[in-house]
């Protein structure tokens, strides 16, 4: 796994075994660059119903109302920029509704924040307090790949009222990708034995976790 390309593809691809393994039976991917790596992670999984929108809105309230109806979220996701933006409505009435929807964003490395680069916003808690959980995903390093299963884990688990939340609702997941965005997919990180713990994912794989009542912040190298 050597190239920046490979570990994003291996990561990716654990987010959503990982997920598969919890219950998530649909993804709705709103097509775009950026977000390749994880849109070709649910593509190579047949267990998966894929449901395409080109309109990112539509997108949003299709997961929604799939969450509504199975009672399970599914992955909603989109490229970087204002495209996340245009799921902010169904997000709030997800959090009303008490809906969980596993709402992904891609977005661009932190040296090409705030230098005017294309398709570039603060993604930051961008849905604010409608969210149950926000994790912040620096650009994924192979060292941390054995945290790989807990983010995707606590997500799902957040999603589901769980971890101090009480209530169904939407997690989001800022997932920064840097190019190339293609590559080849290694061997997985090994299944989780017990329950991840939020403060040993934060620690090594250096993120941001906001919640509802309690905030927790990591830094990375």
């Amino acid at each position: 796994m050597g190239s920046s390309a490979a570990t994003a593809a291996t990561f990716c691809a654990t987010l959503v075994d990982e997920w598969l393994r919890c219950g998530v039976r649909h993804a709705v991917v709103c097509p775009g660059s950026r977000s390749t790596p994880l849109a070709i992670a649910l593509a190579d999984r047949a267990e998966i119903n894929l449901h395409v929108f080109h309109d990112e809105r539509s997108g949003a309230f299709a997961a929604l109302g799939i969450g509504k109806e199975s009672g399970t979220p599914a992955i909603l996701l989109c490229t970087s920029g204002t495209a996340a933006v245009e799921f902010h409505a169904a997000v709030v009435e997800a959090d009303h509704a008490q809906v969980p929807i596993l709402v992904c964003t891609a977005d661009r490395p932190t040296e090409l924040q705030n230098v005017g680069a294309p398709q570039t916003i603060d993604q930051q808690k961008l849905y604010g307090e409608s969210v149950r959980l926000f994790i912040d995903a620096s650009v994924a390093q192979t060292r941390e790949r054995k945290m790989w299963r807990a983010l995707a884990r606590e997500a799902w688990h957040s999603s589901l009222g769980e971890n101090l939340i009480k209530s169904f609702g939407p997690v989001h997941i800022n997932l920064q990708f840097r190019e190339p965005l293609v590559g080849e997919v290694g061997e997985l990180p090994k299944l989780l034995k017990t329950r991840s713990d939020k403060s040993s994912a934060q620690k090594l794989f250096g993120l941001n976790f906001v919640t509802r009542g309690f905030k927790r912040i990591g830094f990375c190298d």
